[in-house]
């Protein structure tokens, strides 16, 4: 039985993808690494009663830790204002062949074999591709058919490229 929905991305999708697609990587952990020792190299000047060295190093935390998530939102925000493609309803169509994907000005289909990964953050459904492309799926958007497709998904893909946990 296919399963249809319809979404249109927001900043906050759109903003917990890039999060999940920065983070989840080799740069992401990195940066958060960083920001982690920067705490540490805080909290050892701070014992060591060296209180320039706490601010110094707590400024380059709240740099990497919280300045750069606000960079990622605002270029996000900004991109979404610019593109029309980024706003554009999107209609998926899950069923046992693929996934059909259908847009005002173009439509396609890929087969069950092409996806490489599937993901569920607090936000979205991302299906990703083996070109790093995406569906992306705001839980919110398509409420009761999350179930439905989670099972499509568990159902036609590898179980070793099912990062989901419900």
């Amino acid at each position: 039985m296919p399963v249809e929905v319809k979404v249109k991305m927001n900043v906050d999708n759109m903003t917990d993808f890039m999060f999940y697609h920065i983070y989840s990587g080799s740069p992401g952990r990195v940066a958060v690494g960083l920001g982690a020792l920067n705490v540490g190299f805080a909290v050892a000047f701070f014992m060591r009663k060296d209180y320039p060295m706490m601010g110094l190093f707590l400024v380059f935390a709240a740099l990497i830790l919280g300045a750069f998530p606000l960079y990622i939102r605002r270029r996000v925000a900004k991109q979404m204002e610019k593109s029309d493609d980024l706003v554009l309803e999107v209609c998926y169509k899950f069923d046992e062949e693929g996934i059909e994907t259908i847009t005002s000005y173009d439509s396609g289909k890929a087969e069950w074999d092409v996806f490489q990964k599937a993901v569920l953050t607090r936000k979205n459904l991302i299906i990703y591709d083996g070109e790093k492309r995406a569906v992306i799926l705001p839980v919110d958007q398509i409420g009761e058919k999350k179930e439905e497709i989670l099972a499509l998904i568990r159902k036609f893909m590898p179980p070793s490229a099912v990062k989901i946990r419900t």
